[in-house]
């Protein structure tokens, strides 16, 4: 067989490992969320990284927005898992601004996707639409195509 042949197969193998890795990130996502859902309404902040390492948050919140849970997700790689944590347990999620998440010393991503759910959960309550962010990739092709 040819070296061609041979990469063909290699770059197929690193996309399928990919694609296994990713569906396996995705489940753990659904099952946090199936979790967090039980407990009443969810809110769910992101902030995409394109070389720095990315950040999903998750908060399981009451009617008034008291937080009963926290999970969150943060990494460049397909082998992050999200993790939960107690730091917030009974706080109100309208109540977490930039000096409170500063004075906890939480890694800038994860506090920018904290304050994407606190944004998001006040836009839904005032039946506002929540628009996703493009991600670094979506506004470089952006870029290029408006420039034409």
């Amino acid at each position: 067989m040819s070296n061609f042949v041979y990469l063909g197969i290699f770059i197929l193998s690193m996309y399928l490992l990919q694609y296994f890795f990713t569906f396996l990130q995705m489940n753990s996502f659904r099952d946090y969320f199936n979790k967090y859902i039980k407990d009443g309404k969810v809110a769910i902040g992101i902030k995409k990284g394109a070389i720095r390492a990315g950040a999903i948050v998750m908060f399981s919140v009451d009617e008034l927005g008291n937080i009963k849970k926290y999970a969150y997700i943060h990494g460049v790689s397909v082998f992050a898992r999200f993790k939960e944590k107690d730091l917030f347990r009974n706080a109100n999620i309208k109540d977490l601004d930039e000096e409170i998440l500063n004075e906890l010393k939480i890694e800038k991503n994860i506090r920018l996707a904290i304050l994407n759910a606190r944004n998001n959960f006040i836009k839904a309550e005032n039946g506002e639409e929540i628009k996703m962010e493009k991600s670094p990739l979506q506004k470089a092709f952006g870029f290029f195509r408006n420039r034409k």
